[in-house]
């Protein structure tokens, strides 16, 4: 590896000859419905880590930086390196810092509440680059765990602060990076239907808004659009997504390829993808015809395209990373609803040569899905389909219901019509619930706690007829409402912050809920009853090098110049090479002095020599 090394200061002889160094381094209609309701009312880190993919925890660290770098940097033998992070909230039992080499502990920083280092937000630790007894580490590569502590609370609480940081105006969708091996791991993505609404004193346009797990502003700014300025309907604006009767941004989900995607809802449905910087777009499907988009990613050979009236207003992407890549399309209309299809993806979109789709659920009425999918659906790794249905009314079998191991677990071959569909009649789903139940109207998604192993099942709510809006939270494995029994205090997650209306919901990596209401106008968060720990292994890692060599002296003696300097104490002379140029800047004028010899004079002691060339000579080591 490369490495420019200082000349420390600088040294003018004879007013000639100088020696310098420097660092080189509608539903359509639906939608006018939530408006009115709105207006009216490692060893054993890498075990702790595993673990919290399912623990009720809800402290986590996140956005771990490195000298300030996300990505993996370079660092001297002994040097210090700064190590930083945001807490989505105060680490009341502690934060324990461990510098691993592989697998193995080689340093522990612990820092007890409520110390710099546990508050809520950024904070910044230095490592001085020694092991437990105090001394240098040795040359290689080593990475950072940071395990969060909390006490708890006895209940579900929200740990988020409404705060200018979470204001959400007319937001429709929401998610956060549950990816473990990405930067923006604990990112929360909110998208805003805005075309400039404000709230709480502050303006938001159409577009993603990005947040750090406490709510700050992502690094590179907040706000965000891909480029995606015309949208699905044909509406288009400057610097901002357009927005048509609030359908965009619609519902979010990231996924396993460190990517957003959005549901597009201005016409009968697209669904387009982004970088987690928001900088980027590309077409997953559309529907082929009726949209501006118009590409050859769509789904216009659907038998049931005809049924599209108000069209897809929800989706679920799912193994983004494998062969198995798949996007899944709920419709809300209802009747003649095409259930859920699911596409195959390839290079990022949906199969060209693929415009028929699978049918995995199909609705009638003599289905447990018997009127829409537009409540939405998410789909485990096991092709568990969890799904509920939008309706104001209580005619439904089911309000929300779960289809297990759909295909034994095997996504089907592309193209494969409704032969694979269940739902063809009722009792076919592992649970159901709902029926005549006006509390599951106007559900607006449907969201799992974890695709691997689902526990929870969260369904955001608008409030139907009789209004019962917050957001529901199911038992994932029969579908009964969680229940909180803790300490003597007793909690029912009926409507969870009720009576406020929330359009959307996700969860993050160790268990926390999230969600953006309507009615409030923010998004907020809260996080399970009990003690807790989550351990975040950094993205970035460090690779310590010999240290940087010192100049230690610069003699001129009559036509030749000697430099005297220090480096690693296993480091052989081969390792530099004397670099020069006549004047100080730019970096790339210095080439090497093809007639410098450098000598090793004794364990990481140096000496380079050369004849001076030139009346100004400016020097650098290189490693």
């Amino acid at each position: 590896m490369l490495q420019k090394l200082p000349i420390a200061g600088k040294i003018t002889l004879s007013g000639a000859f100088s020696c310098q160094g420097d660092q080189k381094s509608n539903m359509k209609a639906n939608k006018l419905l939530q408006s009115v309701r709105t207006a009216g009312n490692l060893a054993l880190v890498l075990a702790l880590a595993s673990s919290a993919l399912t623990a009720r925890a809800n402290v986590f660290a996140s956005n771990i930086k490195l000298n300030g770098n996300l990505r993996s940097i370079s660092s001297g033998q002994g040097s210090i390196v700064n190590i930083s992070y945001i807490l989505n909230e105060p680490a009341t039992a502690g934060v324990t810092i461990n510098i691993l080499s592989g697998t193995n502990v080689v340093d522990t920083i612990q820092i007890a509440s409520p110390n710099v280092g546990t508050v809520r937000g950024a904070n910044s630790v230095p490592w001085g680059g020694t092991n437990s007894s105090g001394e240098a580490v040795g040359l290689g590569v080593y990475s950072v765990s940071i395990i969060a502590s909390a006490v708890g609370n006895p209940i579900w609480t929200q740990t988020s602060l409404d705060s200018t940081n979470n204001v959400a105006v007319d937001a429709q969708g929401i998610a956060v990076d549950n990816n473990s091996n990405s930067p923006y791991y604990g990112r929360v993505m909110l998208g805003c239907a805005s075309a400039g609404g404000s709230a709480h004193g502050v303006t938001q346009n159409c577009g993603i808004y990005k947040m750090n797990a406490d709510g700050s502003p992502a690094d590179e700014g907040s706000f965000g659009y891909g480029g995606y300025a015309t949208n699905d309907a044909g509406g288009s604006a400057t610097g901002a997504m357009s927005s048509d009767s609030g359908l965009i941004p619609y519902r979010l989900r990231i996924g396993e390829d460190d990517r957003l995607y959005m549901l597009d809802y201005t016409s009968l449905g697209a669904v387009i993808a982004f970088d987690m910087q928001v900088t980027t777009n590309q077409i997953v499907i559309d529907e082929g015809s009726g949209g501006t988009l118009g590409g050859p990613n769509n789904y216009s050979g659907n038998p049931d395209y005809g049924d599209l009236v108000y069209g897809i207003n929800n989706f679920d992407v799912t193994s983004t990373t494998t062969a198995n890549a798949a996007i899944w399309l709920c419709d809300i209309d209802s009747p003649n609803n095409w259930g859920v299809w699911v596409y195959h993806l390839k290079n990022g979109a949906s199969d060209p040569a693929d415009t028929k789709g699978t049918q995995a659920v199909s609705a009638n009425d003599s289905s447990d899905l018997s009127q829409n999918s537009g409540g939405g659906c998410m789909v485990d790794t096991n092709l568990d389909i969890f799904i509920s249905q939008n309706v104001y009314y209580n005619s439904a079998f089911f309000r929300t219901m779960e289809y297990t191991n759909w295909e034994l677990g095997v996504l089907p071959p592309e193209g494969g019509g409704s032969k694979y569909a269940y739902g063809t009649a009722t009792n076919q789903v592992l649970w159901g619930v709902g029926t005549s139940d006006a509390t599951f109207e106007g559900v607006q998604d449907t969201v799992l706690n974890n695709r691997q192993h689902p526990t929870l099942v969260a369904l955001p709510t608008v409030g139907g007829g009789d209004v019962y809006p917050g957001i529901r939270v199911l038992n994932a494995g029969d579908g009964s409402v969680v229940t909180v029994m803790n300490g003597g205090t007793n909690q029912t997650l009926t409507n969870l912050d009720y009576p406020n209306q929330y359009t959307c919901a996700a969860w993050d990596n160790v268990g926390n809920l999230y969600g953006a209401s309507s009615s409030l106008n923010l998004w907020r968060v809260w996080s399970p009853p009990g003690s807790n720990q989550a351990a975040t292994l950094a993205v970035a890692t460090i690779q310590v090098l010999p240290p940087a060599p010192a100049i230690t002296s610069i003699v001129l003696n009559g036509t030749n110049v000697t430099i005297n300097f220090t480096g690693g104490a296993s480091e052989a002379a081969s390792a530099f090479t004397l670099i020069s140029s006549s004047t100080v800047n730019p970096p790339g004028s210095y080439v090497p002095v093809t007639t410098a010899t450098i000598t090793q004079l004794s364990a990481g002691i140096f000496q380079a020599s050369t004849a001076v060339n030139g009346s100004t000579r400016f020097y650098r080591l290189e490693r």
